[in-house]
C-alpha cells in the first residue's frame, strides 16, 4: 500500500488540453532560440517550451535556476515545466553535444485560491454524444499518471482535494483527453478516463502529454474529515484507494504502480 502524504497543492496541475512543444502558439523569447507559450505562470501551471536551436531527436540538457523549486519534464528539445515557489527563474538549454546555451525569464505568481463549491453530487464532464466528421477517438494507452493535490479553507479548516490526469504516452498536441468525475453526495471521488479526441490526420506531439480544465477535473468541494474514496476508471478496469482528512493532515492511500497512478 502506497501512502502519498501531501501538503498545500504540491502536486501537478496541469493542463486538460494535451498540448505539445509546437512553434505554432509559443512567443518568440530574446533571440528566439527558446519558446514558450507564456513567460508569467501561477505556481503549478505547466509552461511549455521549445529549444529551437536543436531537433527533436537532440539530446538538451535543461537547467533551471534557482534550483529546487520547480520540475520539468523533458523530450529532446521540448520540455514540461512548472514551478511550485513563487519567483523570477532563468531556464536555459543547451545541445548535449555542444552549441551555445540560450535562456529565458519565467515569472512565477501566486496560485489564485480555488473557488469552493458546498454542494455535493455535481458533475463535470467532456464526454460528448456526436462527433463531427474532422475528429477521431483515440483509446488512452499505456500508463496514466494522476497528479494530486489539496488546499486548506483557512476558516473553516476543511480540504478541497482534486486530481489533475495525464498520459504517459504520447497523442496529438490539440487532443482532449475525454472524462466524467463526480464527487458524490458522501463525499467520495469517482473519476472515468474515456479516451483521446483529436483532429484527423494529426501528426502527433513533440513533448509529453498533460491535461487541464482550469487545471482541476473535479468541481472544487470542502470535504470534512474522515476517510473519503477514490476510484478511477481507465479501459474498463476500476482503481480503488482512499483520501484519508485529519485536522492536520491528508493521506491517499492507493495501491497501484501501474494502470492509474497516484503521484504528488
Amino acid at each position: 500500500m502506497k501512502n502519498l502524504t501531501l501538503i498545500a497543492f504540491a502536486a501537478l496541475m496541469a493542463f486538460f488540453v494535451l498540448q505539445g512543444c509546437q512553434k505554432a502558439g509559443l512567443a518568440d523569447i530574446g533571440d528566439g532560440k527558446i519558446k514558450a507559450t507564456k513567460t508569467e505562470i501561477e505556481q503549478y501551471d505547466l509552461d511549455t517550451l521549445l529549444f529551437t536551436g536543436a531537433a527533436a531527436t537532440d539530446s538538451v540538457k535543461w537547467t533551471v535556476t534557482p534550483a529546487n523549486s520547480s520540475s520539468i519534464q523533458i523530450k529532446g528539445n521540448a520540455a514540461i515545466i512548472y514551478f511550485f515557489k513563487t519567483g523570477v527563474y532563468s531556464v536555459s538549454a543547451q545541445k548535449i553535444s555542444g552549441g551555445v546555451t540560450q535562456s529565458i525569464t519565467i515569472t512565477a505568481v501566486t496560485r489564485k485560491p480555488p473557488v469552493f463549491i458546498p454542494d455535493a453530487g455535481t458533475t463535470n464532464t467532456t464526454v460528448v454524444t456526436t462527433v463531427s466528421d474532422t475528429t477521431q477517438f483515440e483509446p488512452i494507452t499505456g500508463d496514466v499518471q494522476v497528479g494530486a493535490g489539496l488546499w486548506r479553507e483557512p476558516n473553516s479548516g476543511k480540504v478541497v482535494v482534486n486530481f489533475s490526469p495525464r498520459t504517459v504516452n504520447t497523442y496529438c498536441s490539440k487532443g482532449i483527453m475525454q472524462y466524467t468525475a463526480v464527487v458524490d453526495a458522501s463525499q467520495n471521488f469517482s473519476l472515468d478516463l474515456v479516451n483521446i479526441r483529436e483532429p484527423k490526420g494529426c501528426a502527433g506531439a513533440t513533448a509529453p502529454n498533460s491535461t487541464s480544465g482550469g487545471s482541476q477535473v473535479f468541481k472544487n468541494k470542502l470535504l470534512d474529515n474522515g476517510t473519503h474514496q477514490i476510484k478511477i476508471t481507465l479501459n474498463g478496469v476500476t482503481y480503488t484507494g482512499t483520501i484519508v482528512i485529519t485536522d492536520t493532515t491528508m493521506s491517499i492511500n492507493w495501491p497501484y504502480t501501474s494502470g492509474v497512478i497516484v503521484v504528488s
